[in-house]
């Protein structure tokens, strides 16, 4: 919306000099402005808008304070951040570790020896006191080469920010608008035939949103571990493996 909202600011600076001056053209970007703003405004009241600029790599708060009312920044933010106290406290299910970590870290039990220098340890645990949704969100924004979604869909993500990842891949996995969901669920008539009336609602959805993602490559079949979110979308979603999801 806010590419749209500079797009009217400076095609209307344009046809208002004289020399370009179209009262036509200044007419419709009025009525175009008029619903825009009606819509704009409501992203005051929306936090999930606000996450999904925040959780941006590419923007982050810096954003919102370039582009933003000045007077929206509080709402905004605080809004955000009362999504995220739902999160933060939720138990960590980053990514599994392989199998040299789980190995590495089972080799031994603590002995005498690492209790001594434990004792001389100078570092300090920041787990209580680091908050991941504001160490990201004052990071400076950084280029990214794919979607917001896929970057927090990496590994590397999931496993730093193990919480703040969750919300994040919650927030951008939502649609902009509702043609591709409708799109999607359209088709499950043709899954759930006449005589297939026994596969409940939930397995349904589920069929649906799995076939949805295989198609658009956010998952991909494998026999090892089920399905998993995955950042290349380059896969060949061909036959050949069969897939571990249970549905039940």
């Amino acid at each position: 919306m806010d590419g749209l909202l500079r797009h009217y600011e400076k095609n209307k600076e344009h046809y208002s000099k004289p020399e370009t001056f179209d009262r036509r053209i200044l007419h419709s970007i009025e009525m175009g402005w008029f619903i825009l703003d009606k819509y704009y405004t409501m992203t005051e009241d929306a936090p999930v808008y606000a996450a999904a600029l925040l959780l941006d790599p590419s923007k982050r708060i810096r954003y919102i304070e370039r582009h933003w009312p000045e007077s929206w920044h509080e709402n905004a933010i605080a809004g955000v951040r009362t999504i995220w106290e739902e999160y933060k406290t939720q138990p960590e299910t980053g990514p599994a570790e392989s199998v040299d970590e789980v190995s590495a870290s089972q080799k031994r039990q603590p002995n005498e020896w690492d209790a001594l220098l434990e004792e001389l340890e100078v570092t300090e645990d920041l787990g209580d006191s680091m908050d991941d949704l504001e160490d990201f969100i004052k990071a400076t924004p950084i280029k990214i080469s794919g979607s917001p979604l896929q970057w927090w869909c990496h590994n590397d993500q999931r496993k730093t920010y193990p919480q703040l990842s969750r919300l994040a891949i919650d927030i951008l996995s939502i649609a902009p608008e509702s043609a591709d969901p409708e799109s999607a669920f359209s088709g499950g008539r043709r899954t759930l035939s006449w005589d297939r009336e026994r596969m409940t609602c939930e397995n349904l959805e589920k069929v649906e949103c799995i076939g949805n993602w295989l198609r658009e490559g956010h998952i991909q079949k494998t026999v090892h571990g089920g399905m998993g979110v995955i950042t290349d979308t380059g896969f060949d979603s061909g036959g050949g493996e069969d897939s571990d999801v249970n549905f039940d």
